[in-house]
């Protein structure tokens, strides 16, 4: 039985190698336990928060077996589902790929989400070991969270535009440790030139942060272009290294037929 533990996180069963800690386990494990009676003694209040890898498909189902258990006012779920970025925003597809939830604005400059991470994001599959989570999360979630920003707030405001983001350049200082629990991305504006409506361009700092500590300080320059022009010019540039490839790969040796690579300097 469990005995006096206040406050529980569930994370996903992909963060296994978190869950070794007391108040810290996996989707499975507490409704294994939940199921074989573990929590039938509390007496209550227990809080239960989700960490990463739980969504509300996974939140649901834990209300669901408290209820069956009839332990609904002795533990008890004390988060909500985080009202994720749309798809127009974070430039996603699929909803399990999406990294920023509960979007919102302090001043002209500074603007906050909550990190959210699905258990099946994309980023996971291949690849999660330890108790932390991976340092390319933190390049997606600077990623999209630019994307978001600016499309909420920026974008919207010239819907006879059509925009396309180019990375001018990002750089990324790793801090500390971020861990599958609640984590903050703090975003500010360093610069926004937008006197010419068909190029957009913005330098931005993202912040990290868990636990009253910074995990993260990514660095961004980015361009927002509209699309007819961005076409054309990723059409030239396209074009151009084509064409500048075959050069290259094009010289067979007449006497063996193979094919010989010329390497010219630069």
């Amino acid at each position: 039985m469990v005995s006096a533990v206040s406050t529980l996180y569930v994370v996903g069963d992909r963060f296994a190698g978190f869950a070794v800690h007391t108040r810290a386990l996996t989707l499975s494990s507490f409704l294994k336990g939940l199921r074989a009676g573990a929590y039938d003694d509390v007496s209550g209040p227990m809080l239960l928060r989700a960490g990463q890898g739980i969504s509300k498909y996974e939140w649901d189902h834990i209300h669901d077996e408290l209820t069956r258990r009839g332990l609904e006012g002795r533990v008890l779920p004390q988060d909500r589902p985080p009202r994720l970025a749309r798809r127009t925003e974070a430039h996603k597809h699929r909803e399990e790929n999406v990294l920023i939830a509960d979007l919102g604005r302090h001043d002209d400059q500074i603007f906050h989400a909550a990190l959210r991470l699905h258990q099946n994001n994309e980023l996971l599959l291949d690849h999660q070991t330890g108790q932390h989570v991976q340092g390319m999360v933190v390049v997606e979630a600077t990623r999209q969270m630019f994307l978001a920003v600016t499309e909420q707030y920026y974008l919207s405001q010239r819907p006879e535009h059509q925009y396309y983001f180019v990375i001018n350049s990002l750089a990324t200082t790793f801090e500390n440790f971020l861990f599958p629990v609640d984590a903050r991305i703090r975003y500010l504006i360093e610069s926004a030139e937008l006197s010419d409506p068909t190029r957009l361009e913005f330098t931005a700092r993202v912040d990290i942060e868990q636990g009253g500590r910074r995990s993260a300080r990514c660095q961004v320059a980015f361009t927002a272009f509209d699309n007819v022009v961005l076409e054309q010019i990723e059409h030239r540039r396209a074009e151009g290294a084509l064409e500048h490839i075959l050069a290259e790969t094009s010289v067979r040796d007449e006497h063996t037929g193979s094919l010989t690579t010329v390497v010219r300097d630069h």
